[in-house]
C-alpha cells in the first residue's frame, strides 16, 4: 500500500509564482514605446525642416514601431487576467492576437515601402543630402539597436513571444534606417538608382519578418502541438507502476502550456494509488518541461481493452 502521509504532500498546492510575468512585459513595453516615439520625432521633425522625403517616411516607420507598442500592451495587459468563468483556460491568447497584429503590421509596412520604391522609380526623385540628416540617422540607429537588444533580452528572460515579435519589429527599423543612410550616400556619389535596390531588400527582410511572426502567432491561436509526444510518454513511463502512455495532446505558448494525457495502470490497483501515480507523473512532467498545467487521466489496463473490443 501507498502511504497516504507520502500523497498528502504530493497534492498539497505549490506556491505561487512570485514574479508577475504580465507587469514585467507590460514595463518593459512601455519603456520601448517612450523611446519609439523619441527616435520617430527626431526623423519626422528633421525631415519636414529639411524636405528630405526618405526621412520623412523613414520616421513614419519609426512612428509604426510605437503602434506596435500599444498593441503589445494592450495584449499583454489582457493576457495578464487570470482566468474566471467565461475563460477558464486564462487570457493567454489574447497576448497572441496581439502579436499577430504585430505580424500583419510589419506586412503593410513591407508593402508600403515597396509602393514608394516603385513611386521613386517611376518620378526618379532622389532624397535631399544634409549634415543634420546624416547626424540623426546615426543617432536613431543606435538608440533603434540598443532597443531592440535590450527587448530581445527581456523577452527572452520572460519567456514573451510579444516582446520577442516586438523586438523583431524594431529590429526591422535598424535596416530601414540604414537603407536610408546608404542611400544618402550612394546619392552623393552619383547613384541614384542603389536608393530603390536597397529598398528591395528592405522589403524583403521587414516582409518574411512579418511572416514568420504571423505563422508563430498562427500556431497558438489554432492550437497547434507544441511539445514532443515521445518526450512526454518517455517521462510519464519513467514512474514505476505506469503501464502504457497515450492520447497526448498540448498546446499554448512556451510561456503558458497545457498539456493533457492518459496513462493505464494495473485494473486490481487501489483508487488512492492510481491516483497517486497520476501526481507522480504530473509533477515530472511540470519539472523536466516547465508545464503550467498537466492534466492526466487514469485508466485501468482491463478497461480499456474491453473498450477497445
Amino acid at each position: 500500500m501507498i502511504n497516504l502521509v507520502k500523497i498528502q504532500s504530493v497534492f498539497s498546492p505549490k506556491p505561487a509564482k512570485q514574479k508577475n510575468v504580465g507587469q514585467a512585459v507590460n514595463q518593459v513595453l512601455w519603456q520601448t514605446l517612450a523611446l519609439n516615439l523619441l527616435v520617430a520625432a527626431l526623423k519626422i521633425i528633421v525631415g519636414l525642416t529639411t524636405g528630405t522625403i526618405s526621412m520623412l517616411a523613414d520616421g513614419f516607420h519609426s512612428a509604426m514601431d510605437a503602434s506596435s507598442n500599444v498593441i503589445g500592451l494592450i495584449g499583454s495587459t489582457a493576457a495578464s487576467q487570470p482566468p474566471d468563468g467565461n475563460h477558464p483556460y486564462g487570457h493567454q491568447k489574447y497576448e497572441a492576437f496581439a502579436t499577430l497584429g504585430i505580424g500583419l503590421l510589419l506586412l503593410f509596412t513591407s508593402w508600403n515601402v515597396l509602393k514608394s520604391v516603385f513611386t521613386r522609380l517611376v518620378e526618379g526623385s532622389s532624397p535631399e543630402i544634409t549634415s543634420l540628416s546624416f547626424l540623426v540617422m546615426l543617432v536613431t540607429i543606435s538608440l533603434n539597436f540598443a532597443v531592440t537588444r535590450y527587448e530581445k533580452k527581456k523577452g527572452q528572460a520572460l519567456n514573451s513571444s510579444l516582446l520577442l515579435a516586438d523586438a523583431a519589429h524594431t529590429k526591422s527599423d535598424i535596416f530601414v534606417s540604414l537603407s536610408v543612410l546608404i542611400s544618402l550616400v550612394a546619392v552623393k556619389l552619383g547613384w541614384p538608382w542603389m536608393d530603390g535596390l536597397v529598398a528591395l531588400v528592405i522589403v524583403f527582410v521587414i516582409g518574411r519578418t512579418g511572416w514568420a511572426i504571423v505563422c508563430r502567432a498562427s500556431e497558438v491561436l489554432s492550437d497547434c502541438a507544441v511539445i514532443d509526444t515521445i518526450k512526454v510518454e518517455r517521462i510519464v513511463m519513467s514512474v514505476e507502476g505506469i503501464q502504457s502512455c497515450h492520447k497526448i495532446r498540448s498546446r499554448g505558448s512556451a510561456q503558458i502550456t497545457h498539456l493533457d494525457l492518459h496513462i493505464q495502470v494495473d485494473g486490481r490497483m487501489p483508487l488512492e494509488e492510481a491516483h497517486y501515480l497520476s501526481h507522480l507523473a504530473q509533477d515530472r512532467l511540470s519539472q523536466k518541461l516547465g508545464i503550467a498545467d498537466v492534466i492526466v487521466h487514469v485508466e485501468p489496463v482491463e478497461f480499456s481493452f474491453l473498450k477497445n473490443e
